[in-house]
């Protein structure tokens, strides 16, 4: 690598969030690249790992106090990026932040200004329920326009999908997909055909409620199923429907873990569920815990959107099955009761993702990148 430097700027996203920094970032140093950070944060960070390399410089920014503080913070942080340059590349990952990188690039023309897109944002705010029903529309076309604008002010752009891509202009765009790292390859346990397990963020959307009817459905045929959830309550709907189930004696749930915890705790797990409900947003998205299931051994059940069809029917790492409570339970009951089937499911999963879903394969994505800044 070349000893240029570069920054990485986001404000919606903490400190240590697994895209921006467990991948991403500390792969640029990897490389040998002087990355610059910016990002709010309540106190100094704790310096280990990735975090402890000396070409790590951080920039703490001030913590902004809800969203209206977020967009203010958004809005201005081009000043702290500029003060701190210049930088050959200058990588971002929050929609908020394209007026304040357009700026930037205006005032130190020749930056590569790389645009990391976690998200379709219109989709997103279509269906976003902290917006009143009758703003999600005009929301959603007010960000395709700003993002139109966007196409032509920034030198690259990273995607997280295929779907997402098709809005960019494919010479300046690598799809840059958020496979796990090889931290989750090292679980191998057999699968235990009483053990569901759900990881990442609780909500209605995200299909709580379905697993939690459908394993309470399930159990009728096969009453030694347990459901493990490892993520954050984010409704208080889903929170009094998981103590229900709690107190049924047939769930267990763990707020956080550490990956290394994450790892010990989910190794072994009979089936991994992504039950996402059909939002749009979430029709042509790639969740990292499907790719994390599959790196862990663990046979993957999964709503059946036409792309997870695809990804886990081709891959033999699971099934799928419509995402309502009937058709999940009689796949669970289905899967649980062969456990044979169970085992190929764990072992093809795991194949598949030594082969292509793993991060290690896709940074070459991000190196594409920087050999455009020439920092490669």
């Amino acid at each position: 690598m070349s000893a240029g430097r570069m920054a990485v700027v986001t404000t919606a996203h903490a400190w240590g969030d697994p895209r921006v920094f467990e991948r991403e970032l500390a792969t640029c140093l990897a490389w040998g690249v002087e990355t610059h950070v910016f990002v709010p944060l309540a106190e100094p960070p704790v310096r280990s790992g990735w975090s402890a390399d000396p070409r790590l410089v951080v920039h703490p920014l001030a913590m902004p106090g809800g969203r209206v503080a977020r967009v203010r913070l958004s809005l201005g942080v081009w000043r702290e990026v500029l003060r701190h340059g210049p930088f050959r590349l200058v990588q971002f990952h929050d929609p908020e932040l394209v007026p304040a990188m357009a700026l930037l690039g205006i005032l130190r023309p020749g930056t590569y200004t790389l645009y990391d897109i976690h998200e379709d944002l219109p989709l997103q705010l279509a269906s976003k329920s902290y917006l009143p029903p009758g703003l999600r529309a005009p929301a959603s076309r007010l960000a395709a326009c700003m993002l139109r604008a966007a196409r032509e002010l920034f030198s690259g752009f990273a995607p997280a999908t295929e779907a997402i891509a098709q809005a960019w202009p494919g010479a300046e765009t690598r799809v840059l997909h958020n496979y796990p790292k090889a931290l989750f390859g090292l679980a191998g346990t057999p699968p235990d055909p009483r053990r569901i397990l759900y990881v990442g963020g609780l909500s209605q959307a995200r299909g709580i409620l379905l697993a939690l009817e459908a394993v309470r459905e399930a159990r009728r045929r096969l009453p030694d199923l347990r459901l493990e959830l490892i993520g954050w309550i984010m409704e208080a709907e889903i929170g009094s429907a998981i103590q229900a189930a709690a107190a049924e004696g047939w769930c267990v749930h763990i707020p956080w873990l550490a990956p290394e915890a994450l790892l010990a705790r989910a190794a072994g797990a009979g089936v991994g569920l992504v039950t996402l409900l059909p939002r749009p947003n979430y029709l042509e998205s790639l969740p990292t815990k499907l790719f994390e299931y599959m790196a862990m051994g663990i046979p993957v059940l999964a709503s059946d959107f036409p792309l997870w069809r695809r990804l886990v029917v081709e891959a033999g790492a699971g099934r799928v099955a419509d995402p309502v409570p009937g058709a999940v339970a009689r796949a669970l009951v289905e899967m649980c009761s062969d456990p044979g089937g169970l085992r190929c499911f764990a072992a093809a999963g795991r194949a598949a993702y030594q082969e292509r879903y793993r991060w290690e394969v896709e940074s070459r994505n991000l190196l594409w990148h920087l050999r455009r800044a020439r920092l490669a």
